[in-house]
């Protein structure tokens, strides 16, 4: 187990990036994110349904927030450029775990200057209720691109600046945050892709299904085209218009697709009747008994005759 100790202990995992997830919290993560659409008894056919609406469910979530950053700003604790930076990069979420290390580099920290050269001052950062050796060391190098490492490594296995780092770019008076130290999968640009390159759907698609992938280029491109003209009432009415004819276009063909799917299912209706085949109904070819008693055609010589034939004489009589 100890040769083995860098697959297992923490200590030896600094180096690495997890963005910030663990073992226990991918196994909580996931158990989260079914919370509430299966448990236990869930048989296969209903976690299938389920599952579908678990996602689509996290898709509007991860929609709403992104429509959230786009339409608004987020409120500041400061007015340094370093805060305001990351604002207007980070996505909601990542720029309120950041502004909770901010404000504790702001309040709650202070530091003691270990060695000072002319290429890298180390700085021991903490505070002051909590004892000095639980400290930490951040190394300040001056060259052409500022240069901090942390020994708690946060950034390296979390990609987000620590308090410490953060509370020394301050006290260097650094104009604003590092964009080395942005890393875009916290940003928009990873999600949407707001540059200059498009996607183009035959490159990588086939034209003759919509899958769920190009539903989703095709929302990139549109977001981008929105991004980029935002700036220009001109470009934004442009595009407004090409929208409109758009969707006329769009509703000419519903409304062709629904009559074609009428006539379709006329036609097959009276293709349904035409192939009943045609009964005529005769009369029976044999004896058929009728309602009522019987009538009996009694022979002539048959003695309930006589008898009959006598009663109706003596009632005459």
């Amino acid at each position: 187990m100890y040769n083995q100790r860098k697959y297992w202990a923490k200590a030896f995992l600094k180096d690495f990036f997890f963005a910030g997830m663990t073992s226990s919290r991918r196994s909580e993560s996931i158990h989260s994110f079914f919370d509430g659409y299966v448990n236990s008894k869930t048989m296969l056919n209903e976690f299938v349904i389920q599952y579908d609406k678990a996602v689509e469910a996290r898709r509007a979530a991860e929609e709403d927030e992104d429509f959230k950053t786009m339409n608004s700003k987020p409120v500041l604790s400061s007015v340094n450029l370093i805060e305001a930076k990351a604002s207007s990069h980070y996505t909601r979420n990542l720029f309120d775990v950041l502004k909770k290390e901010w404000i504790e580099a702001t309040f709650n920290l202070t530091h003691e200057t270990i060695s000072k050269t002319s290429e890298e001052i180390i700085y021991k950062v903490g505070q002051l209720d909590i004892d000095k050796i639980y400290w930490r060391n951040v190394n300040f190098r001056v060259s052409d691109k500022i240069d901090v490492t942390c020994s708690c490594a946060k950034f390296e296995t979390y990609g987000i600046l620590c308090k410490h780092i953060l509370y020394v770019l301050k006290k260097r008076q650094v104009e604003t945050l590092p964009g080395h130290y942005i890393l875009p999968r916290w940003t928009l640009d990873a999600r949407y892709k707001v540059d200059n390159c498009t996607i183009r759907l035959e490159d990588t698609h086939n034209e003759n299904e919509v899958s769920g992938l190009t539903l989703w280029y095709v929302q990139s491109n549109f977001r981008k085209a929105i991004e980029q003209a935002r700036d220009s009432p001109i470009e934004i009415k442009k595009l407004n218009i090409i929208l409109l004819k758009f969707l006329e276009e769009q509703s000419i063909r519903t409304r062709s697709k629904q009559l074609e799917t009428a006539s379709q299912d006329s036609m097959a209706g009276s293709s349904k009747v035409n192939m009943i085949p045609q009964i005529s109904i005769q009369d029976p070819l044999v004896h058929t008994n009728t309602k009522g008693r019987p009538k009996v055609q009694l022979e002539s010589n048959h003695p309930l005759k006589h008898q009959k034939r006598e009663r109706v004489l003596t009632t005459r009589n």
